[in-house]
């Protein structure tokens, strides 16, 4: 698992060293994103509270495949969580747990474009809740 998240990373950041992004249509993202944007490859869920439950089994010691397994299942939607290269707007921090000996936030984001593979797609009012690792010292 960490092979493959390791080749996200790489492959989403060979991207954003490329150009910049047009809206409505394929195109390579700009390193530095205007407006407050972030760029990242991690969890996201539909709604809080299937990111709550997702933290919690992390927390139980579930590893992250069988963590999203759970919480679609659960949600009865193949596509509440899982993991995503994305550029977003952080809208607010809703909570904040302890997961695998670091702190991480749950936030609220508004999604503005999402890597496909072959490139980026922007979006509009996609509203979903990240698992963001807190900045600062693990604990």
């Amino acid at each position: 698992m960490r092979i493959v998240q390791g080749l996200i990373v790489t492959a989403a950041a060979a991207v954003l060293l490329s150009g910049a992004a047009r809206a409505g249509e394929r195109a390579t993202l700009p390193a530095a994103p205007d407006a407050g944007a972030v760029v990242g490859v991690g969890v996201i869920c539909n709604t809080s509270d299937q990111a709550e439950q997702f933290v919690s089994l992390r927390q139980q010691g579930e590893e992250v495949t069988p963590a999203v397994e759970s919480v679609n299942a659960q949600a009865r939607q193949p596509r509440a969580c899982g993991v995503a290269a994305i550029a977003f707007v952080p809208e607010r921090t809703l909570a904040t747990r302890p997961m695998g000996g670091k702190l991480v936030r749950i936030v609220r984001i508004n999604v503005i474009a999402g890597y496909d593979g072959s490139g980026w797609q922007t979006v509009a009012g996609t509203v979903q809740y990240a698992i963001m690792e807190e900045q600062g010292e693990a604990i």
